[in-house]
């Protein structure tokens, strides 16, 4: 495992990290299971960074229950955001949503808190008095989390809310992958100037870079038709290499010197096997 600066935090992170979205695995009668073997395996080889959300199913439960098991000093990632009912954004919003997730977890203070889906929000709801940013300053003063981040798609409001300063973490999902460089146009950049830790999650492209039955599905899905013949050309080229499709999906990534970690939803061990070995092989560079 290689570690990188998170940011102006100073923390240094697994170059892979583990995103919690799927730690219950494929089997409802081995969930508890599941999310222990994996989050050993985790740190085994050398992860020490956990991104999770209320908005993840059990994620938050599981996780806490294995973090007791495992004991290992993680670095822990939430999200304020959509739980509980009636979450509005708002200051009291994001301390009730925080301190819920906290109880899950199993923790006195999470390393980061983050505004779930910056957009939902809006800029007038995060930087108003009275808003997510208040909230979680307070959530700081009162040693509920290290650092406060923000999450979206790689959207204008994004890249804005990095270049306020206020943030010292952000993470960006579905735009930043071989096929898809929309991050690195304005939020990679906003981030970088104000050294923010930057987290790259959904590196798989949902399915997109990796070989199953669903896989033309995938790329059906997220991409238009038209655009379709490079992102197979692509594909075509990423399989060249001496490294799997994901394996190399995750090199890519980690070739830009400025993200901190690529998140993995893997959702067992031997799909983290795979992906966590990209971090000790060399950059991928493609030519498209």
């Amino acid at each position: 495992m290689k570690y990188r600066r998170l940011g102006r935090t100073e923390l240094n992170v697994s170059s892979v990290s583990l995103g919690g979205a799927y730690v219950d695995g494929k089997d409802t009668d081995s969930m508890e299971e599941n999310a222990i073997e994996l989050v050993s395996r985790a740190w085994e080889t050398g992860c020490n960074y956990i991104d999770t959300a209320p908005l993840y199913g059990e994620s938050e439960r599981l996780l806490g229950q294995a973090l007791t098991v495992v004991n290992q000093p993680f670095f822990i990632a939430t999200k304020v955001g959509f739980k509980p009912e009636g979450f509005d954004y708002k200051r009291d919003s994001v301390l009730t949503s925080l301190e819920r997730s906290l109880g899950l977890l199993g923790v006195d203070k999470v390393t980061v808190a983050q505004i779930h889906e910056a957009n939902l929000a809006g800029w007038e709801r995060i930087m108003e008095p009275g808003g997510a940013l208040e909230g979680l300053h307070e959530a700081q003063q009162r040693g509920l989390c290290e650092f406060i981040g923000i999450t979206a798609r790689a959207i204008p409001l994004l890249a804005e809310l990095a270049e306020t300063g206020e943030f010292d973490t952000v993470l960006c999902y579905h735009d930043y992958h071989p096929c898809k460089k929309l991050a690195a146009e304005h939020v990679v950049p906003a981030a970088a100037a104000n050294d923010m830790g930057i987290v790259i999650a959904t590196p798989l492209a949902g399915g997109v870079f990796v070989e199953t039955e669903e896989q033309n599905e995938a790329v059906e899905q997220w991409f238009d038709e038209e655009d379709q013949p490079q992102v197979w050309g692509i594909i075509k080229e990423m399989k060249r290499g001496n490294s799997t499709l994901p394996q190399s999906a995750f090199r890519w990534i980690l070739s830009d010197d400025r993200v901190s970690t690529v998140s993995s939803g893997s959702s067992n061990i031997a799909e983290w096997n795979e992906v966590v070995a990209a971090a000790d092989m060399e950059a991928l560079r493609l030519s498209v």
